[in-house]
């Protein structure tokens, strides 16, 4: 054989063996780019930056469960029966504002109309820039998520999912397992992995101090960069879709946490800064505003956390109880109580109440 043939062969060869590569991912497409999962086969979820944006175009659905890792643990069939609509669960561990609405912007440009989307307001990502992503975590999907065909080949020619994805899929029908893909209960849930207690919480923390010092205003650059984040990735949204309820909550993370911020000078900051994103929020009727804070039965017992925010899966269970009771008419008649819900009545009275509270609480009986 000439060496013009030989290299003519070898060409055939490795386009022959790229083209059945990129044609088994095409057909079995694990992460849904082209379509809806292949009813023949089984898909395992677990890899939400690279199949969520899939998941949101192309599965059937009334309501959206999103968020951060404060939302892993949630349980989309107990949405569904408390509140009768067909639910995914598409998160974002350690994700900014801006991915989760980059996210939900998808389901309504792939011709989703969502009853309900149930995301929350973490307090620790509310002052970052509106456009911030975390490009600390790894090189971002965008192959996945942008609408350029020509890099899809990072997708149809990618080794690990072939070998991870596109294989096993495959291999499920021909090892009769039942068609289908991981419930929207066990795709991302974490609760089982993880360790909880005080010790994992306190890190060896002997006493809260008083402040040397406290911070008596909001900084205003920080207010606006809080604004504009809100503005862009909760409200304007709202403010396009009225059709859509939706849910936000202040996850209630534990008092260790309220705590450390006591103990440095900034509580007040923070509380400062969860008014003003409150105040933006509560402009859109449709967006239903839900914080915890106020019950140290669940913050005060460190037993239910792996960190200072990580609380438990009961914790996620009596959130969505709570929130289920209050959308399907609950309102609040003991005045001792605070409520659960803050709308435009009851706004101030909440926000002093949790002020009060966290300024005034002993930090300290966290130790002991």
């Amino acid at each position: 054989m000439t060496g013009k043939k030989w290299f003519t062969w070898i060409l055939i060869l490795t386009l022959s063996a790229l083209f059945l590569i990129g044609g088994l991912v095409f057909f079995v497409d694990p992460f849904f780019h082209y379509r809806a999962p292949n009813p023949h086969f089984f898909y395992k979820l677990y890899d939400q930056r690279s199949q969520n944006d899939g998941i949101t175009k192309h599965f059937d659905y009334d309501a959206i469960i999103t968020g951060t890792s404060m939302s892993e643990n949630f349980r989309a069939s107990q949405f569904e029966e408390g509140l009768g609509c067909k639910t995914i669960k598409v998160v974002y561990s350690g994700a900014t504002y801006k991915e989760i609405n980059d996210n939900l912007l998808v389901a309504y440009r792939s011709g989703h109309n969502p009853e309900y989307v149930f995301r929350p307001i973490d307090y620790s990502l509310m002052v970052k820039d509106k456009d911030a992503l975390r490009e600390d975590m790894g090189e971002y999907p965008d192959w996945l998520t942008n609408n350029n065909p020509f890099d899809d080949v990072k997708y149809l020619l990618n080794k690990d999912v072939v070998l991870r994805y596109a294989l096993p899929a495959l291999f499920s029908y021909f090892n009769g397992e039942t068609p289908g893909h991981t419930s929207f209960d066990d795709y991302s849930y974490t609760d089982e992995d993880n360790d909880y207690g005080k010790d994992y919480v306190l890190l060896g923390k002997k006493s809260f101090k008083d402040p040397e010092q406290e911070v008596l205003f909001a900084d205003k650059e920080n207010l606006k960069m809080l604004e504009e984040n809100i503005e862009q990735n909760v409200v304007s949204i709202a403010r396009k879709h009225p059709e859509t309820k939706f849910i936000c909550f202040f996850p209630p993370y534990s008092m260790a946490y309220w705590g450390n911020l006591y103990e440095s000078g900034e509580l007040n900051e923070i509380l400062e800064y969860k008014q003003a994103a409150i105040k933006q929020m509560l402009e859109c009727d449709n967006i239903h505003i839900y914080s915890f804070t106020t019950h140290t039965d669940i913050t005060a017992d460190l037993s239910r956390y792996r960190d200072q925010a990580h609380y438990d899966a009961e914790v996620n269970r009596y959130i969505l109880d709570t929130i289920i009771k209050y959308e399907n008419g609950y309102e609040e008649t003991d005045i001792t109580k605070v409520s659960d819900r803050i709308t435009k009545e009851n706004a101030e009275d909440y926000l002093m109440t949790e002020k009060v509270l966290l300024n005034h609480f002993d930090y300290n009986s966290l130790i002991d």
